[in-house]
């Protein structure tokens, strides 16, 4: 990574004096190769310009303590990994529901786990299991399930403990598990 460097002259312009025409300079000309570097990362031009962005952002309101950063380059890179790192860590937990599955073609010669899983007819079992549930386990598996919720946003939409929440889940999962078993 080739950064064009930024003088302590500078620094303590941008940073004391707020001056945005230096600022400027900068960003434009250190834009590319922390956008190179992010791609390394998140494999997306827009992300890493979002990300960039928000870093440079962050930079720019140091204010006055951007003149301790001992350097503002490793600053940035590090800043820089960071973000991408937690934007792959957040992108990785995403939940993706059964709709999104079916998108994704599995021929009948590959028995993949998803492929065994994940039918039309198993969804259409699950969803039956689901509606055998009793009424409270059932809206405790939807809300966390489903609709993504926490167990603690799931018990105070329903009036009760999160540990009765956990409780319906772990009722909920056995009997799906029971009835799934069951009609293999």
């Amino acid at each position: 990574m080739y950064f064009k460097p930024l003088s302590e002259e500078d620094r303590k312009k941008i940073a004391i004096y707020r001056d945005e025409k230096i600022f400027k300079a900068f960003f434009i000309a250190n834009f590319r190769v922390l956008e190179n570097y992010a791609i390394l990362f998140v494999k997306d031009k827009h992300i890493a310009e979002d990300i960039v962005s928000e870093v440079m952002w962050k930079m720019w309101h140091l204010g006055s303590d951007l003149v301790h950063v001992a350097s503002v380059e490793s600053y940035l890179s590090r800043a820089v990994k960071n973000k991408s790192l937690n934007y792959l860590r957040i992108k990785q937990a995403s939940y993706v529901g059964h709709e999104e599955l079916t998108d994704y073609p599995c021929t009948d010669e590959v028995l993949s786990p998803e492929r065994l899983l994940i039918s039309d007819e198993r969804i259409k079992q699950i969803e039956e299991a689901i509606e055998q549930l009793p009424s409270k386990t059932q809206q405790a598996f939807k809300l966390v399930k489903d609709e993504n919720r926490s167990y603690k946003a799931a018990a105070e939409i329903m009036g009760i403990s999160t540990k009765t929440v956990d409780r319906h889940i772990q009722i909920a999962l056995q009997k799906l598990w029971n009835t799934l078993k069951k009609k293999k």
